[in-house]
């Protein structure tokens, strides 16, 4: 009775274990939660990605955000046509910088993308703008060749090298090892069927 009492114990110890291990993992982590791209006529002509992220800053990240040291985030897309007979083609390349800094003067958080750059009182308003990207312009061109042979893939981490080289050198990399895997984006309609988003 008591040895069955203490393997039950174990397994109870055990699976707490790997469920503490597991939300770790998640937190440090980037998730794509959604991401889709599309073909729009204003207010340029090209392809635009929608994407959301989820993820929670650990705190040794947040100890140097608050002591001035801005953090950089890479949102990087690709768009690849499937060759079976050869390497997949390049179709599309791109990558998007966002800066998010904390000024303790003011004691405001500011975010900066793409030229445009906004500030707010708290830490939870700037990161809900930075897991937020819509309308980003990817490509001149609002039609992709061969759609249906293409494969589009969008990943977003945090950028280390962008960091005082100081930093660098003694930062724990568990903490700071911020990315998301690369993810399958959705084609709009409009993409893979033009004429009938035309109509």
């Amino acid at each position: 009775m008591i040895r069955a009492a203490r393997h039950y114990i174990y397994l109870m110890l055990v699976l707490i274990a790997g469920l503490v291990s597991s939300a770790v993992v998640w937190a440090n982590d980037i998730i794509v939660m959604s991401s889709t791209l599309s073909s729009k006529a204003t207010p340029s002509e090209g392809l635009y990605l929608d994407i959301n992220v989820e993820f929670d800053l650990p705190r040794s990240v947040q100890d140097a955000l608050n002591k001035g040291i801005p953090l950089y985030f890479v949102t990087e897309f690709t768009v690849e046509q499937e060759r079976w007979y050869w390497v997949n083609k390049p179709i599309i390349e791109a990558s998007l910088m966002t800066r998010l800094s904390y000024s303790p003067l003011t004691r405001q958080y500011r975010v900066s993308r793409g030229g445009l750059s906004l500030s707010f009182d708290s830490l939870s308003e700037a990161l809900a703008i930075l897991k937020s990207l819509h309308g980003w312009r990817v490509s001149d061109e609002s039609v992709l060749e061969k759609p249906d042979d293409c494969t589009a893939e969008v990943r977003v981490r945090l950028d280390i090298d962008q960091l005082p080289l100081p930093m660098q050198v003694t930062i724990g990399e568990n903490d700071w090892d911020l990315t998301s895997d690369w993810q399958t984006v959705n084609f709009d309609r409009s993409i893979t069927h033009p004429k009938d988003s035309a109509q």
